[in-house]
């Protein structure tokens, strides 16, 4: 293991590699703070530049633009009062605030200090979670990964959006979508009307930057204002120091908080900072404080933001099943570069999982410079009118996938899931879902065919071996609770609307 570190420190601290590294998490660190632009996109839009760089090298750059996007919109939500991703709307909640009360250099610390530990706590999670999750797989056949991708699907789908049954028609559109092609055992092609080209399937990579990028970038139209925004003054970023001590147990929580809801597939930062934010407010002893201006609540919340990125990678690296969005195109573009995430990564790979495990240190360690120094200049930058952004975001979407595939058609399914992305939304429709059974489908339908290949293959088989039948119980119960829960919202909501004479 001490050989396997010193050679990940060693491909780190290559003078190019560093340097992506640095740039990464600048850029990424810009792509979060500027409003429309999200880790996603940036993420999606880089995916294709990384195709003809070598693994390390691609590796490092995108976990850098992944710490460095999520970090980012705080600096806008903190200044302007404008989170630059929907993550950084509870950072908001106290950070401006703080800014209107001439503290917004110390707001900015604060966020800057807790999304570097919440980092850190996360890796830490992740490195003792992954090697012991790889080392229980052994357990795992076909059945088993076969449920795995139904519990994922179902934790995804209950859990994304306001309604469980437009989740459910997202997760069946996902998988509808993955059997396009040749199917892989019968070798006959499925639901390809006669055109050639579709008949290898719909690529992962395009499908996804079109659903996320393009789609938002189609979006971004009815945005497109280009309103000036005033400027606020960023000063005394290094009187934040002082508060650790008060804040250590709240960054402490908020980041374990983040790492354990990102890796439950699908949650994603957003909730993660919610659930660590009213943990803060019900643990604090001036709960009346959040709101106005409370430290405490900046710290908790890009504390569990930063936390998510160790911890959504954990089902990455144990079993090839993303935790959000940016894991989900991360997991595209190391398939592209040959990386099979899952157990086998842990007995073939030990270089890359090392590699990554110090990529997202690294990275956290360096919000703190780029955070620290640039937040000033990070701001006026990050507020560029969205009419610039616009067609530039746009184009390397649409064009990004082509252009590293090299044939028109991946050009077509960039714009094709763009506009099916779009049109969910409006009628909405949450897209992790589509994305997610896009990518579980293939290996759902792979495991159920083995399964039923095997010698004693019956239903049976499905509930009577231990693990595959406590992940499709799970399942089961994730769906019933979340059904209940919204049962009960409506209840509880109609009980308050006034009667007609009121």
């Amino acid at each position: 293991m001490a050989d396997l570190l010193l050679h990940a420190v060693a491909v780190l601290f290559q003078p190019l590699n560093l340097l992506i590294l640095v740039a990464a998490v600048v850029g990424g660190t810009l792509a979060g703070a500027a409003p429309g632009l999200t880790s996603t996109m940036a993420i999606g839009l880089l995916v294709p530049i990384t195709f003809t760089m070598p693994t390390e090298s691609a590796l490092i750059l995108l976990f850098g633009v992944y710490c460095g996007g999520l970090y980012g919109g705080a600096i806008t939500a903190i200044l302007l009062n404008i989170p630059g991703s929907p993550t950084s709307v509870v950072t908001a909640l106290d950070g401006y605030p703080m800014t209107r009360q001439g503290e917004g250099g110390k707001a900015i610390a604060i966020a800057t200090l807790s999304s570097t530990l919440g980092g850190i706590i996360s890796c830490v999670v992740l490195i003792f979670l992954s090697l012991q999750l790889s080392r229980l797989v052994i357990y795992f056949g076909s059945p088993e990964y076969m449920a795995l991708g139904i519990f994922a699907s179902a934790v995804v789908f209950s859990l994304s959006g306001d309604s469980v049954l437009k989740g459910f028609i997202a997760v069946c559109i996902g998988f509808l979508i993955a059997t396009i092609g040749i199917d892989p055992t019968a070798m006959h092609p499925r639901f390809t009307f006669g055109i050639t080209e579709i008949q290898i399937g719909i690529p992962e990579i395009p499908a996804i930057i079109g659903l996320f990028c393009v789609s938002e970038a189609f979006r971004m139209v009815d945005q497109a204002t280009g309103k000036p925004i005033a400027q606020k003054a960023v000063s005394g970023l290094r009187s934040a120091i002082g508060l650790l001590p008060r804040l250590w147990p709240t960054i402490t929580k908020s980041g374990l908080i983040g790492c354990f809801v990102g890796i439950l597939p699908g949650i994603g930062a957003l909730a993660a900072s919610y659930l660590a934010y009213a943990e803060a407010r019900r643990s604090s002893r001036h709960p009346e404080r959040f709101g106005k201006g409370a430290p405490e609540g900046v710290a908790a919340s890009e504390a569990a933001n930063n936390g998510v990125t160790g911890g959504a990678m954990v089902p990455v690296l144990s079993f090839g099943i993303p935790g959000d969005t940016n894991t989900l195109l991360i997991l595209g573009a190391m398939a592209i570069q040959g990386i099979a995430p899952g157990p086998a990564l842990f007995r073939e790979n030990q270089d890359i999982v090392f590699l990554i495990f110090g990529s997202l240190i690294l990275a956290n360690l360096l919000l703190l410079p780029v955070g620290l120094m640039l937040a000033r200049y990070i701001a006026k930058a990050a507020v560029i009118p969205v009419r610039y952004l616009l067609p530039t975001v746009a184009v390397l979407a649409i064009t990004g996938a082509s252009i590293g595939y090299g044939h028109i058609y991946y050009f077509w399914i960039s714009i094709i899931f763009g506009l099916l992305g779009y049109v969910l939304q409006r009628g909405g429709f949450p897209l992790l879902p589509v994305a997610m059974a896009l990518i579980l489908g293939p290996m759902v339908e792979r495991n159920l065919r083995s399964s039923l290949m095997l010698p004693d293959a019956s239903v049976e088989m499905f509930l009577t071996r231990p693990v595959c039948a406590a992940l499709l119980v799970m399942s089961v119960v994730v769906v019933v609770v979340r059904l209940v829960g919204a049962r009960r919202l409506r209840a509880a909501e109609a009980r308050t609307e006034p009667g007609p004479g009121a």
